[in-house]
C-alpha cells in the first residue's frame, strides 16, 4: 500500500475516501467513539446541535477534504522532486486516533482552516508583494480561533510564520492584525447575539476515555520512531534543497510547537489528548520523508504498518 501512494499515480487517492470509509464503518459498528449530539464550536456556539447522521457524514467529509488538501500542498510546494500521496494517507491514518474523526467539532473544522492558512503563507516570497498572502493566511488563522478560540494567544506564532518566509514589513503586519480579527469580531458579536458561553473542554463525555489515551501512548511511541527517521531523511535533503524549501520546514516547525503547546494544555488540564490532533499536520509533511532513506525503509514500512493495523483493530479491544 505504501508503495502505491509513494507512487507518481494520482488515481490512488481513490482510496483515500474508501479508507475513510472503512474507519466509519467500523466505528459505526462498535461504538468506540461516541457521537455527540451537540458539538463545540467555539465562538459559535458550545453546545450546537446537529443530527447524528450529519455529524458523522460532515466530519468524514472534511478529514477526506483536509487530506486531499495537504496532498495537493505538498506536491505544489515541491517537497519531493516528484508528485507523491503519502501525505494523504498519513493524515487519515494519524486522525483515525481522534474524536473529531468521527464526529464534527470546532478542532476539525480548525483543521481545514489551518490547512488553508499554510497554502497562503507558503506563496509568500521574499522579493514579492505579500500583502494578499499574509492578509488571506491571517483571515483563515482567525476564523480557526474562532472555531477554536485557544489559537486567540497564538496570533504571535503566526507572524512568526510569515517573518520566516519575509522580512519584517510593517503595512503586512497590519494587515495580518486585521486579517486575523475579523472572523473574531464576527464570532464574538454572534457569541454576544446567542448568549452562550465559551468551552475550552473538547469532550465531555469519557467514555472508554483511558482506554483512548493508551491508543495514543502507543501510535505516538510508533510515530516518533517514524518522525525520527523522517528527520535524519529530511536533513541530508535539507543540504541540498532550495531555501525555500527551507522555509517552508520551519514555518512547518512552528506549527509542531503550538500544536505540542496545546496538547499537553489539554493533557493536563482537562485528561484529553485531542488537542494533539494539531500534531497531524505537519506531521504529515514530515513523516513522509521516514520512507525515503533506503537504510531505514523496512524500519519505516513496519512502524507504519504496526499503526495502521493497530488503527483498524483497536476497535474491538
Amino acid at each position: 500500500m505504501i508503495k502505491l501512494f509513494l507512487g507518481n499515480r494520482a488515481g490512488v487517492l481513490l482510496l483515500i475516501p474508501l479508507l475513510i470509509a472503512i474507519y466509519y464503518f467500523l466505528n459505526r459498528q462498535t461504538q468506540y467513539y461516541v457521537y455527540d449530539a451537540y458539538s463545540n464550536l467555539g465562538l459559535w456556539g458550545n453546545s450546537v446541535y446537529i443530527s447524528e447522521e450529519l455529524n458523522a457524514y460532515l466530519s468524514v467529509i472534511l478529514v477526506g477534504i483536509n487530506a486531499l488538501f495537504i496532498n495537493w500542498i505538498y506536491n505544489k510546494n515541491e517537497f519531493l522532486e516528484r508528485n507523491s500521496y503519502i501525505s494523504s494517507l498519513l493524515y487519515v491514518t494519524l486522525m483515525s486516533f481522534y474524536h473529531s474523526f468521527y464526529s464534527l467539532d470546532g478542532i476539525i473544522i480548525s483543521h481545514t482552516a489551518l490547512i488553508a492558512m499554510l497554502h497562503q503563507f507558503f506563496q509568500l516570497r521574499q522579493n514579492e508583494d505579500g500583502r494578499r498572502y499574509v492578509f488571506n493566511g491571517a483571515i483563515f488563522a482567525g476564523i480557526a480561533a474562532s472555531f477554536h478560540p485557544p489559537f486567540i494567544f497564538l496570533f504571535p506564532l503566526y507572524l512568526v510564520m510569515i517573518y520566516v518566509a519575509r522580512p519584517l514589513v510593517f503595512r503586512e503586519t497590519v494587515l495580518a492584525i486585521v486579517g486575523f480579527g475579523i472572523p473574531l469580531l464576527y464570532g464574538l458579536l454572534y457569541l454576544q447575539y446567542a448568549e452562550h458561553e465559551i468551552n475550552l473542554r473538547i469532550l465531555e463525555q469519557t467514555n472508554n476515555y483511558y482506554k483512548k489515551q493508551n491508543d495514543f501512548l502507543i501510535t505516538s511511541v510508533l510515530f516518533t520512531l517514524l518522525f525520527v527517521l523522517g528527520l535524519i531523511s529530511l536533513q541530508i535533503k535539507i543540504k541540498k534543497s532550495s531555501s525555500r524549501l527551507k522555509k517552508l520546514i520551519q514555518m512547518l516547525w512552528v506549527m509542531v510547537f503550538f500544536g505540542i503547546i496545546f496538547g499537553f494544555y489539554d493533557f493536563f488540564k482537562f485528561g484529553q489528548v485531542e488537542r494533539f490532533s494539531f500534531l497531524v499536520i505537519p506531521l504529515s509533511f514530515y513523516l513522509s520523508y521516514s520512507f525515503g532513506n533506503k537504510s531505514y525503509h523496512f524500519i519505516s514500512l513496519g512502524l507504519f504498518y504496526a499503526t495502521f493495523i493497530y488503527s483498524l483493530i483497536n476497535f474491538f479491544f
